[in-house]
């Protein structure tokens, strides 16, 4: 008795090994970036924190969902193995870059409007505040551009696809026979 695809919720495309190669790097390296950049703005974060604490604890907010949007680029790269892309990983990994992508922008957003308060109602120092403005203003962009990647490599685009010659077409998780397309087994 047959129950059909063991694995019903695994898809996959084959991709050459240049668009391969492309993804695991361009997502490392972005990822990487992502990573360590939030690292030094939490740094700078917990400096200002004696100062400015709404302003840090938001600020604080939109550096965690770099971090986290910069970790799933990192770690997307492990979706791509011997020529095939898992569509399911790929899309959890651009769902997650998203929503936090998302999340950085609310706080962005909350950030900027407890900076105008602090500069209309209270005395606190401009300078601290222009810098708390400027690393939510950096963090934001960043994780726009990871949200931008993201989209484009998890899963490829159309684009990306057939810029390297490959056809996009699902097919069967690698090692079964039968679900690669035409090529016997060796």
């Amino acid at each position: 008795m047959s129950y059909g695809d063991p694995f019903p919720y695994l898809r996959f495309i084959r991709v050459p090994s240049g668009l391969e190669n492309r993804i695991r790097g361009t997502s490392l390296r972005i990822g990487l970036v992502s990573m360590l950049a939030a690292v030094a703005f939490a740094g700078v974060l917990v400096v200002l924190s004696a100062e400015l604490t709404f302003v840090v604890y938001t600020g604080g907010a939109c550096v965690l969902g770099l971090l986290v949007s910069g970790s799933g680029l990192a770690f997307g790269r492990s979706c791509v193995s011997t020529g095939h892309v898992n569509l399911t990983l790929a899309r959890q990994i651009r769902n997650l870059t998203v929503a936090f992508t998302v999340f950085t922008i609310v706080f962005a957003v909350i950030t900027g409007f407890g900076i105008a308060m602090a500069t209309t109602a209270t005395d606190e120092p401009l300078p601290l505040l222009m810098v708390a403005g400027m690393i939510t203003l950096v963090t934001t962009s960043m994780s726009v551009t990871n949200v931008i990647v993201g989209v484009q490599l998890f899963p490829p685009s159309r684009g990306l696809l057939t810029e390297y010659g490959a056809s996009g077409q699902p097919v069967g998780p690698p090692g079964q026979w039968g679900t690669h397309g035409p090529e016997p087994p060796r």
